[in-house]
């Protein structure tokens, strides 16, 4: 009897100290796990410069987004999209050719940053055309509201209110995701 009194003590004392620990550090900071990356390609009967022009002229971008925007090609300049609900930083700009950004949604909890990378180049049709390919790194799994899965709602996001709608409201190409 007494040998089996022991063991469930020695048991039962580490599982209260181990469980608090996991629990505060999850809320507390993402994991590696809850962050994600995404990557979506989408071809446009325009040249590279003409797309290139509706991520950097705010005309074109407000155009497209039919909101406020702040866009430009100075690196360090502060990128804002759809009336703030996109926020973030111009890192990398090489005309016509790549856009690197820090971006971040409003819903994300504070603090989360992703990386985003846009390139420009001649799509698979020759001259005139272009193959935008975006990636993104660093997604939080949730948002702020507790909302899963923001890295399919970010990806989604770019099909439909960015590439399908610089296709319909410029003419470059149909619309592949709408």
């Amino acid at each position: 009897a007494a040998g089996g009194d022991s063991p469930a003590p020695a048991a039962e004392q580490p599982k209260p100290a181990a469980q608090p620990k996991p629990a505060a550090v999850k809320k507390a900071v993402s994991t590696s796990s809850e962050i994600r990356s995404i990557e979506v390609s989408s071809n446009f009967a325009a040249p590279p410069k003409e797309i290139f022009d509706c991520f950097t002229i705010p005309q074109k971008c407000m155009a497209f987004t039919q909101s406020r925007c702040q866009v430009g090609t100075t690196v360090g300049e502060a990128l804002m999209l759809f009336d703030g609900a996109v926020t973030g930083k111009l890192i990398e700009c090489v005309p016509n050719e790549k856009l690197v950004y820090d971006w971040r949604q409003t819903a994300w909890c504070d603090g989360a940053v992703s990386k985003c990378t846009i390139t420009f180049e001649q799509g698979p049709d020759g001259e005139g055309t272009t193959k935008v390919t975006l990636k993104q790194s660093g997604i939080p799994y949730k948002d702020a509201h507790g909302n899963d899965d923001m890295p399919n709602v970010v990806q989604e996001g770019w099909k439909r209110n960015f590439f399908d709608r610089i296709k319909m409201v410029f003419g470059f190409g149909v619309p592949e995701f709408s």
